[in-house]
């Protein structure tokens, strides 16, 4: 876990700019999506997402492991991993990209945001422009997003026969909660 989250870190900043930068990080964090149909609605959460924001340079990054997602019935989440995502060859979603606005991230507060990247999922990468919100207290960060994802732009295909149970623009929310990265020693 250590060095995949080294990784990552690095992913956003180069080598020499992790000691200088304030870095803020948050584990744990929540991913869902939700999508809608007249027979049969999907919703699936995960609470293993890693995001990782530099205040410095207003670069965000976040990775999802696929298989960490959570479904209602078990036979949904196997047609998830296998069939559509197929988390064996795509095991993350990803996001890297950069908050837009000038923020004061040392500042109480609430502030809406839009963040400009590219979001990957299903090896294909897209880029999105994305609105949320970052609430700012005591030292800490959250930062919400909600956002729309076309399963044909990112080549998931869906099956004819059960097409009419899977939407072709998936909702999905993130919620993630930064405190300031510590080095370990």
């Amino acid at each position: 876990m250590k060095s995949s989250l080294l990784f990552f870190i690095l992913i956003i900043c180069n080598s020499n700019q992790v000691l200088s930068q304030p870095i803020f990080l948050a584990q744990g964090a929540k991913a869902s999506f939700y999508s809608y149909t007249p027979i049969e609605d999907i919703i699936a959460n995960s609470q293993s997402m890693t995001s990782v924001l530099n205040i410095t340079t207003n670069e965000i990054a976040f990775n999802v492991p696929i298989t960490t997602f959570q479904f209602k019935k078990a036979l949904m989440r196997e047609h998830f991993n296998e069939k559509y995502i197929e988390s064996d060859k795509y095991p993350n979603a990803t996001f890297k990209g950069k908050v837009n606005e000038t923020i004061d991230w040392t500042k109480d507060g609430s502030y809406d945001i839009t963040a400009i990247g590219i979001f990957s999922i299903h090896g294909v990468d897209k880029e999105h422009t994305e609105k949320g919100k970052a609430t700012i207290k005591e030292g800490k960060i959250n930062i919400i997003s909600e956002f729309k994802v076309s399963v044909k732009d990112h080549k998931i295909t869906i099956p004819k026969i059960v097409n009419t149970n899977i939407a072709e623009v998936i909702e999905v929310k993130v919620n993630a909660d930064y405190s300031p990265y510590k080095k370990e020693k």
